[in-house]
């Protein structure tokens, strides 16, 4: 980073005496420059053990009895007066997932967009850059449990177009904006998906979120079919209220619906749920404590439903609990993460040891292993 210095000239000789330069403050830089970064890994035991080795309905942590890598991530963040740039960039297992949408190079990018403060109210951003639906995130670090809901699982993980940013106060906010659908990097259609974001901080430590996704995204020839006039729409709540300085409450729900656009009669594939009008949704309650700055407990319980099956291709209702405790080393550089995961399905949704699905229940014992770094100029 460049700084402006002192001239030398305040540093010389008098005509009369020796003038000592005393430390002049060098002007603010406009510019700002932050690397951060984390590497995670994770084990975890299926008391089912699926012959597949497979965590069934598991979005990241899917091996069982297996040391696993999830992923590597560098972001770089450059800010220069009211320009904001953004690369987040990951490799390993769970980028693969995360970044399924990209292709080639791309698929390395997690996130890349360029931001502008049009006013200390209004901002505006393009490029490709991560959901605004649901409580949880891709980066480890930044979620209390290891393992990730079926919420989660089942909305975008990112978007690719623009969005304007609108913070009408500090406890009111609105975002709009326009994208190419769910998780690609390029239009698979010739159609265009809204997005919208209302925030609201009725008190200090409560924070209210409703968020929005909705378009006519399968209106092309795919593995679908092709549907005309077809429209998905998803809508999440996302809040949060930090009861004291060491407690916190988390709440998500959502509900998504698909809607074929199919007229004909009678329906042409009446056992492929893409050709009937479908939805699902669930909802999720978290509560975390810290008993220290060092030690935390995190307990989120959640219930999923897809009767349609246009999520997992079949039928499911599940209820989930999953128990994780949060132990920062290191100066809170690296953080440990033991968990306990019990899921019930109304059908044999499991993997048992002779590779049938048919157990109705999942219990995985494990741990992830957290390492984060960060810089800034």
């Amino acid at each position: 980073m460049k700084r402006f210095l002192p001239l030398a000239a305040a540093a010389f000789f008098t005509t009369a005496n020796i003038t000592i330069a005393q430390d002049i403050p060098a002007p603010a830089s406009k510019s700002k420059f932050e690397f951060s970064g984390y590497v995670d890994a994770y084990y975890q035991y299926n008391t089912n053990s699926p012959l597949s080795d497979m965590n069934q309905g598991r979005i990241f942590d899917l091996y069982h009895n297996k040391v696993a890598m999830g992923l590597a991530q560098t972001m770089f963040a450059y800010s220069y007066g009211k320009f904001h740039a953004v690369a987040d960039l990951t490799i390993g297992p769970n980028a693969e997932l995360g970044n399924f949408g990209n292709e080639g190079n791309t698929k390395f990018i997690k996130q890349a967009f360029l931001t502008y403060d049009v006013t200390d109210k209004l901002s505006v951003t393009a490029g490709q850059f991560g959901t605004h639906i649901g409580y949880e995130l891709i980066d480890a670090p930044l979620n209390f449990n290891y393992s990730l809901s079926y919420l989660f699982g089942n909305g975008p993980f990112y978007h690719t177009g623009a969005k304007l940013n609108y913070a009408i106060n500090d406890k009111f906010g609105v975002m709009m904006g326009i994208v190419q659908g769910w998780d690609g990097i390029k239009d698979y259609n010739k159609e265009k998906s809204l997005v919208a974001q209302f925030y609201l901080a009725p008190v200090s430590g409560f924070d209210i979120y409703l968020n929005w996704i909705g378009g006519d995204e399968h209106n092309t020839a795919s593995n679908f079919g092709e549907l005309d006039g077809s429209y998905t729409s998803l809508f999440d709540l996302t809040t949060s209220y930090q009861v004291t300085e060491d407690f916190k409450v988390g709440i998500n729900a959502a509900y998504g619906s698909f809607l074929t656009g199919n007229k004909e009669t009678p329906n042409p594939a009446p056992q492929d749920p893409w050709y009937s009008d479908a939805s699902w949704g669930g909802a999720a309650l978290y509560l975390n404590y810290n008993t220290s700055d060092k030690f935390g407990l995190g307990l989120r319980t959640e219930y999923f439903s897809d009767p349609s099956g246009v999520r997992y291709f079949g039928p499911l209702e599940v209820t989930s609990f999953t128990l994780t405790s949060d132990i920062k080393l290191a100066d809170s550089q690296f953080i440990l993460k033991p968990e306990v995961r019990m899921d019930f399905a109304n059908n044999g949704f499991f993997e048992d040891k002779a590779g049938n699905m048919g157990k109705k229940n999942q219990t995985t014992l494990g741990a992830a292993f957290i390492y984060t770094f960060g810089l800034c100029k």
